[in-house]
């Protein structure tokens, strides 16, 4: 009597050219989007342990000085919208570029600037009763720069290197879902790991939720 092994199911593989593309996509994209990825991992870090990371610099995180101060007499119609003013006063200073008014920053009394270049955040103080502008910078530790690198986005600016980096960072939202999803894939390409991949998928979702349900 022959003893045939009873037929097992058969699982259906991916198409082996699709694959290829698939991990080859997955690969290049993450090494393209390396620096973003350490930038947004260690001010991650630094928001996560925000208090440790500010003790380290005695108090005096993130501080501004004062670098200068100087009159302004510059007449401004009525119908100039805070950032036309903004931009006005950061090309008369020579800090024309990418900047900001925080909310609260645009009174009757005076405006508040903040020019955040790569490496340096000016802030410029423009007393509008008093006809004066107070410029100050900011004291730019690692943890100050990769928490700012953090929070740079969108397309608002009208640079052309701003704007780049808001398509980057869509791109980097866009890998990162990809990265799941192809992830998903290639370990179900690996028979051996599938039980122990699917209890990670499990722990990680129970985990996740559960966390949610509860904080």
């Amino acid at each position: 009597m022959i003893f045939r092994r009873p037929l097992s199911k058969k699982i259906p593989r991916v198409n082996p050219p699709f694959a290829k593309l698939i991990r080859r996509t997955h690969m290049y994209l993450a090494l393209f989007l390396t620096p973003w990825m350490i930038a947004y991992a260690l001010s991650g870090l630094v928001l996560n342990r925000f208090e440790t990371v500010r003790s380290w610099y005695g108090g005096k995180y993130a501080d501004f000085e004062k670098i200068g101060e100087r009159p302004y007499t510059v007449a401004f119609s009525a119908e100039e919208t805070p950032r036309m003013v903004g931009e006005q006063i950061l090309d008369d200073l020579g800090l024309a570029g990418s900047f900001g008014i925080p909310p609260g920053g645009a009174t009757p009394a005076q405006l508040i600037i903040m020019r955040n270049a790569a490496f340096t955040v000016h802030r410029v103080t423009y007393f509008r009763t008093e006809s004066r502008l107070l410029i100050e910078k900011q004291r730019l530790p690692a943890a100050v720069f990769f928490n700012r690198v953090h929070f740079r986005h969108g397309y608002e600016q009208p640079y052309l290197a701003a704007k780049i980096w808001g398509f980057v960072v869509d791109l980097a939202v866009v890998g990162m879902g990809f990265w799941v999803l192809s992830g998903i894939l290639l370990w179900w390409e690996i028979r051996p790991a599938r039980a122990w991949g699917a209890a990670g998928l499990i722990a990680g979702f129970g985990l996740f939720t559960g966390l949610l349900a509860t904080i």
